[in-house]
């Protein structure tokens, strides 16, 4: 009972603590109304990070790399495609999640023409649906970043296509293997501690070792 007890009070000291310094990083930022555009639940953290409101559907999800590059690619065009649901069972990525995650076919499927919308973090179709329509209409094209790693068995010409996305002008990868850093670019960030699990496992966990975030918010490039 003292341990659980304990556990819950970590758990309310921590989330009160993180809103006092959400309130105070959003001070410090200049622009507060951008779009994050990111492979998985990344953009979701910033925005929370910062007190902001979900100005982006790619929350609570992940895209898988070839398909994520496709999405980037024609971006206004895919989000613009009214979003569908698959079976798990038809998913082209079913024998790779599945033996990979276990809540593989235990959350909904969607779909953007060729495009596979995994959405981890939501219980039900309906719910998926309802969210993506409305943060999908926040979007501010004119001030967007474009957010990627290594995950999900992503190549090295994935990294290579992604920092190849000429329409994009603010762009960020995180990489664990160091074969991915292409000629020091510096849209990429190698983060070696997790060169171990070769790719980045939480793309937020040494952000601030890297990079600082609310410089690189406020010094958005306006598309």
């Amino acid at each position: 009972m003292i341990v659980l007890i304990g556990k819950v009070w970590f758990k309310m000291t921590k989330n009160i603590n993180e809103k006092i310094l959400s309130k105070i990083r959003y001070k410090k930022l200049k622009n507060k109304d951008f779009t994050i555009i990111s492979n998985n639940c990344f953009s979701g953290g910033v925005y929370r990070r910062y007190n902001l409101p979900y100005n982006t559907p790619t929350v609570g999800l992940f895209i898988m790399p070839k398909d994520y590059i496709k999405f980037l690619s024609d971006l206004k065009n895919y989000i613009e495609t009214d979003l569908e649901f698959i079976s798990p069972e038809n998913s082209k990525y079913k024998e790779y999640i599945s033996n990979k995650d276990s809540r593989f076919g235990k959350y909904p499927i969607g779909k953007l023409k060729d495009v596979e919308i995994h959405f981890l973090h939501y219980k039900t179709e309906e719910e998926a649906y309802e969210k993506w329509n409305r943060r999908k209409n926040r979007i501010n094209y004119k001030k967007c970043i474009v957010k990627f790693n290594d995950q999900n068995n992503c190549s090295k010409k994935n990294i290579e296509d992604f920092i190849n996305l000429k329409q994009y002008k603010n762009k960020i990868c995180f990489v664990a293997n160091k074969d991915f850093v292409i000629d020091k670019n510096e849209n990429i960030i190698y983060e070696k501690e997790f060169k171990k699990f070769k790719y980045v496992v939480d793309d937020s966990w040494f952000l601030s070792k890297y990079l600082n975030m609310t410089k690189f918010l406020n010094d958005i490039i306006e598309e």
